[in-house]
């Protein structure tokens, strides 16, 4: 583990940078070449066709890194074993959505996809779960299995429904990234912490590209890949090491209440939740006159409230985790109902 945390790393973290930035530059020309573009419509954020290839230079540059990092600095790569295979799982949702990207692969193919890659994965940790028992019954592995891999798959799909305006999902990856890598690094894990450094290097580096006014969008690739680490760091991270599995969520808040209590609502009036649509409340608050630049600011300051009360979650006791989470759900529903009522008064 000698030099985890040395110049290398640092070093490699902007390589990732500037390999992403250069990348997504590349893939700007690229797809404008070859007609990789998502065209307006009527559930679109943007205007103008736009080219969807910034995710690849993502994976690439972040994937360069960590290869890079487990031959030199880490020493003995078997350390890092599930670690490894997360990212991997990461780069085979990646390459689904980018085939999603070119051929427009259906939903429940992708969805197949997901749960069996998912299922493989936490069937091959399944030593890690713990046994929990409710009056002498024990919950058998199966059922831990179950659950992960449906957390993992919604993530994956959570993070693209949120990859809707300009730099809100790069935005959401630098920041979560940047404090996953503090919290693993206080932590003492130091595989998984710069793993989420050169992630948040990466991101940035697409970010120069995809900041508003965007001139590229990740694609399926690019947020396929963010969900999917996301997701498996959320489970595998939180059985093999000290970090709680609410603070490697928690981050996410807005991204996880906004999707879900979206999804529900789109059930409840009958629609084909699987679809492209404007019914997100991102999506709602540019629809009240937001820019995209202030919609994302918003956005990420609530990343960085959440962090603040995942913190505040690791330094406390029973009683004070239950407050902080209570308090951050407080915040996005009062977000959210704000939204409500801007919508009324303007449509009165």
């Amino acid at each position: 583990m000698t030099h985890a945390f040395g110049l290398l790393t640092f070093g490699l973290a902007a390589v990732a940078l500037a390999a992403s930035a250069a990348g997504v530059w590349f893939s700007i020309r690229l797809a404008n070449r070859l007609g990789v573009l998502d065209f307006p419509n009527d559930r679109s954020s943007h205007v103008t066709p736009t080219p969807r290839m910034g995710g690849v230079p993502i994976v690439a540059a972040a994937l360069i890194a960590f290869g890079f990092w487990i031959y030199w600095a880490a020493g003995d790569w078997s350390i890092h074993e599930w670690l490894s295979c997360s990212v991997l799982f990461a780069v085979a949702m990646a390459i689904l959505g980018f085939c999603d990207d070119l051929y427009s692969l259906s939903a429940i193919f992708r969805f197949l996809v997901q749960f069996v890659f998912a299922s493989i994965l936490l069937w091959t940790a399944s030593g890690l779960l713990p046994g929990f028992a409710i009056k002498g019954w024990t919950i058998p592995g199966v059922v831990w299995v179950i659950v992960g891999v449906i957390w993992i798959v919604w993530m994956v799909n959570l993070y693209n429904f949120m990859d809707g305006i300009d730099g809100l999902a790069g935005g959401e990856a630098a920041v979560a990234s940047c404090f996953f890598f503090l919290v693993f690094a206080y932590y003492g894990e130091a595989g998984w912490a710069v793993t989420n450094l050169f992630i948040a290097a990466a991101s940035m580096g697409f970010l120069v590209h995809n900041w508003p006014p965007a001139r590229v969008f990740m694609g399926d690739s690019g947020s396929a890949f963010l969900g999917a680490f996301y997701g498996v760091q959320s489970v595998v991270a939180a059985l093999s090491t000290p970090v709680p599995f609410l603070v490697l969520v928690l981050p996410f808040a807005n991204f996880i209440l906004d999707t879900t209590f979206t999804l529900f609502q789109r059930l409840i009036r009958h629609e084909k939740w699987y679809q492209a649509h404007r019914s997100h409340f991102y999506q709602r608050m540019t629809n009240l006159g937001m820019s995209h630049a202030k919609v994302t600011v918003v956005e990420l300051v609530s990343v960085v409230f959440s962090c603040a009360a995942a913190i505040g979650y690791i330094r406390s006791g029973v009683t004070v985790r239950v407050v902080v989470l209570f308090v951050v759900v407080v915040v996005f529903v009062a977000g959210g109902v704000w939204v409500s009522r801007r919508e009324g008064v303007m449509a009165s």
